[in-house]
């Protein structure tokens, strides 16, 4: 049982959900009620092979990093990591049958980046961390879009944007060591790590005092208000505050994992009162 649940860690989970929700609940803010099934079918199967293929490039890094993971912990190899990719992608392109034109070419545009952001833009500084962040974002505005309306998508994707950003560059720093010896140029490696940890101490205070501003603006409810500012606001200042002191980047980015469900259910609310 522990080798199998090691071995489902190869498609990290709670990232695949991350990214159907950002979709589900971007969608529901159009259309609550009902939700587009082969979409988030399609989006869970994309975001699983871009974990596959993610821990596939990484191998040798991880070795360092992260030993515990199915390809250098042995549980898997990294050929077979390959073939279960293949399948994934396989499985991708038959949902991609029952997807609108624009879906379809969205979710493509999407294996596409996280096979490059494991290939090559992930080991070079700022161009990873915009990738990763931009193509979670987006899953808020191709859920709107889907639902008829892709303004509504909008806000969520920008604070989404940022988080994932600054969330990035702390895993950057926890990974400082493995990313050093394999030739990567991370933010962390680049300019240090104590200067990455500001930077994304700033950007966790920012979004801090941002995730307010909506409903003091009148665009989203109380719901939205009360939901964030007891769960997600007070997870940021936290990180904020352990970044600047540069503490734990390792709790601060398992800290960050659970804000950024926090954060969803937040915006799920948002137009709800």
């Amino acid at each position: 049982m522990n080798r199998l649940i090691r071995l489902l860690s190869l498609f990290r989970l709670h990232n695949v959900l991350a990214a159907l929700l950002a979709v589900g609940v971007g969608y529901s803010m159009n259309n609550p009620g009902t939700l587009p099934w082969a979409l988030l079918l399609a989006v869970s199967l994309a975001a699983a092979a871009g974990n596959v293929i993610n821990d596939y490039y990484d191998y040798g890094i991880d070795r360092v990093n992260k030993p515990g993971r199915p390809i250098p912990a042995g549980i898997i190899s990294p050929g077979r990591a390959l073939i279960i990719y293949l399948l994934l992608l396989l499985a991708l392109a038959a949902t991609l049958l029952f997807l609108t034109p624009v879906q379809t070419v969205w979710i493509i545009c999407w294996a596409v980046l996280l096979h490059l952001y494991s290939m090559r833009f992930k080991r070079s500084m700022i161009i990873g961390n915009l990738t990763v962040s931009a193509l979670t974002a987006s899953g808020f505005i191709l859920g709107a879009y889907s639902s008829g309306n892709a303004g509504t998508g909008i806000i969520p994707a920008l604070f989404t944007f940022f988080f994932i950003f600054a969330r990035e560059v702390v895993k950057d720093c926890e990974d400082i060591d493995g990313d050093y010896i394999f030739g990567a140029r991370t933010m962390a490696i680049v300019v240090g790590e104590k200067v990455a940890m500001r930077v994304a101490a700033v950007m966790f205070l920012l979004l801090a005092l941002g995730f307010p501003v909506p409903f003091l603006a009148g665009i989203y409810g109380s719901s939205y208000f009360y939901l964030t500012l007891f769960s997600i606001v007070p997870i940021l200042l936290v990180s904020s505050y352990l970044a600047f002191m540069n503490r734990g980047a390792g709790l601060i980015s398992i800290i960050l994992k659970v804000g950024i469900f926090f954060g969803i259910i937040g915006f799920y609310y948002a137009l709800r009162g």
